[in-house]
């Protein structure tokens, strides 16, 4: 049976909706096709401008975005920052502030001067040359497996004290590495971009150095009108804020796919336009290889919408299938297993293996959003909430142990303009990116796209920051998580076999782990940047075997990106 033809039909029937939809939107003249990965600096601006109330019509729970769509963001925001500084409405913010967002949006201006015109030039992009970055790192951190759930330990480790990094975990030891970056934009509706990235290696642990190259990036993208489709390597988050993401985290690791999204919000017909602007993404994802279910497939999709300038709602659905060794089924069985809102309410028996209505597969259903309130003087609240492997029998788990939610809370102006301050909960449940026969784990090239506190876990966090001018940014995080390596059981506590019940059967001491994370960020309005982070992080119990260690993590960077 050949397992991609259906796929494919799947694919096309489900983008087809989107796509008609999304062609409806106005087209624009701008270039600009190529997007920027989760992890450019950009994101960081465009977040603070967010939280000063620059920003309007823009959807944070879906990135990367096209330069085009960030073109689109600036001009709305310096119009929004006119009206700021006019008298009538100079209350809601203070000539501080104005002039931090004021130079933020001069820095991004520069940066994107092709993309904000209001006449664009139509020439061809041939930059190859479009970023480079120096990167210093040591680190005497390893990198750990994830304790069992109620299966066996998922394919991914954790253990980063740093933001997770594109390309290959930090080992420890020394690392220092060069990235290139080049964009090829031919064409209005064409881009061809990359990056890679040259490292030397010097282990802690050896006396043997040794050099590496990777492929970070690398993609295709066509824009018809409102319409992208793109092929290749890219990096995806699916969060409300930076450290969050349950399902695509905010430093996921790249992907290798092919997806239809649209470039820019847009408004849905009739009656739904009262939603508010939308955002629509459609993957398949290659997982590559593994030890269990080696190139298994991810198909993924995301709708948001903004029904008010003040709120954003989005809702996730993830199926994890396939892969060397997977189970073969219909057609009609895949299509069905990809439907959520129509397979939910099926009645499922995975304990007799002649049962025909299910699909090998892993099922991510999840929801967030974003709500600020108190207007321009308030605050932001930001959630998400995920269930793994869900049917209609779990989905009032959502809040319990099998879901996992995270919780966020930023006061923009935290005493003063020029302190900001967020603060941040997480649960992880049991089930979450485990899975009873796809035991690699929703993981690329073992490493989770997920947050990667891992199953069974809880963390809370505090960050404060301080941005003394629109060129300097001073943050400290402090969190704590608790880790759990508990056994469960798994058995149907119904004699229909429909209600599936994890217990925990036994337990053992938790592991803890504080960690402290000061990161300076200074740019110029020229283009470069330099960053500087150090961490710290302590564990008691390390591994459940008792005793402590504590690790250390540095790194120095300097960045040049057009």
């Amino acid at each position: 049976m050949n397992r991609t033809h259906p796929l494919r039909v799947r694919l096309l029937t489900l983008v087809a909706l989107i796509a008609l939809i999304a062609l409806a939107a106005p087209a624009l003249r701008a270039q600009g096709t190529a997007t920027l990965p989760p992890s450019d600096l950009v994101y960081g601006d465009l977040d603070r401008l967010s939280e000063l109330g620059f920003l309007d019509s823009v959807i944070v729970g879906q990135r990367p975005y096209s330069r085009r769509e960030i073109g689109r963001i600036l001009r709305a925001a310096r119009e929004w920052s006119n009206r700021l500084g006019e008298r009538h409405v100079s209350h809601l913010i203070t000539d501080l502030e104005l002039s931090i967002g004021d130079g933020i949006l001069r820095r991004l201006e520069t940066r994107f001067s092709r993309e904000v015109d209001e006449e664009p030039s139509t020439d061809a992009v041939y930059s190859l040359l479009e970023g480079v970055s120096l990167t210093a790192a040591w680190t005497d951190a390893e990198r750990r497996p994830f304790p069992a759930s109620h299966t066996r330990p998922i394919e991914a480790t954790t253990g980063a004290i740093l933001p997770r990094r594109l390309g290959t975990p930090l080992t420890p030891g020394f690392t220092g590495d060069l990235e290139l970056a080049q964009r090829i934009e031919p064409t209005r509706w064409l881009a061809l971009s990359a990056r890679e990235r040259f490292a030397y290696v010097n282990p802690r642990d050896t006396a043997d150095s040794y050099g590496t190259a990777d492929l970070l990036l690398g993609s295709v993208r066509a824009r018809a009108r409102n319409v992208a489709f793109s092929v290749g390597r890219e990096q995806i988050a699916w969060s409300q804020s930076q450290g969050a993401g349950l399902l695509f985290a905010s430093d996921a690791p790249a992907v290798d796919q092919v997806s239809i999204s649209s470039d820019e919000p847009f408004a849905l017909p009739g009656f739904l336009r009262g939603l508010g602007p939308t955002k629509a993404t459609i993957l398949l994802a290659d997982l590559g290889a593994s030890r269990v279910r080696s190139h298994s497939k991810l198909l993924a999709y995301k709708v948001s919408i903004t029904p008010s300038q003040s709120a954003e709602l989005g809702a996730s659905f993830m199926n994890h299938f396939g892969g060397e060794g997977g189970a073969s089924t219909s057609f009609s069985n895949r299509l069905i297993d990809f439907l959520p809102f129509v397979d939910v309410f099926r009645r499922h028996n995975y304990a007799d293996s002649t049962h025909t209505l299910d699909v090998d597969s892993d099922k991510l259903l999840g929801i967030d959003g974003r709500l600020r309130l108190g207007g321009l003087r308030g605050v932001l609240l930001t959630g998400e909430m995920t269930i793994d492997d869900f049917d209609v029998h779990r989905l009032q788990s959502l809040l319990t142990g099998y879901g996992s939610q995270s919780f966020g809370l930023a006061v923009p102006r935290f005493i003063a303009p020029l302190l900001s301050l967020e603060l941040s909960a997480k649960h992880m449940g049991i089930l979450t990116y485990s899975h009873n026969t796809l035991t690699n784990g929703i993981t690329t090239r073992r490493r989770l796209l997920g947050d990667e506190l891992g199953p069974d876990s809880k963390a809370f966090g505090a960050t404060l920051t301080w941005e003394p001018m629109s060129s300097t940014r001073l943050s400290v995080e402090g969190r704590s998580a608790i880790y759990s390596n508990a056994e469960y059981a798994s058995f149907y506590a119904d004699a229909d076999s429909t209600h599936y019940v994890v217990r925990k059967v036994s337990h053992t001491a938790d592991e803890l782990r504080d960690r402290i994370l000061a990161q300076l960020l200074v740019q110029s309005e020229a283009g470069p940047a330099l960053t500087i982070r150090f961490g710290a992080e302590r564990s008691r119990n390390y591994l459940f075997q008792g005793g402590r260690r504590t690790g250390y993590a540095a790194e120095i960077a300097l960045h040049a990106e057009r």
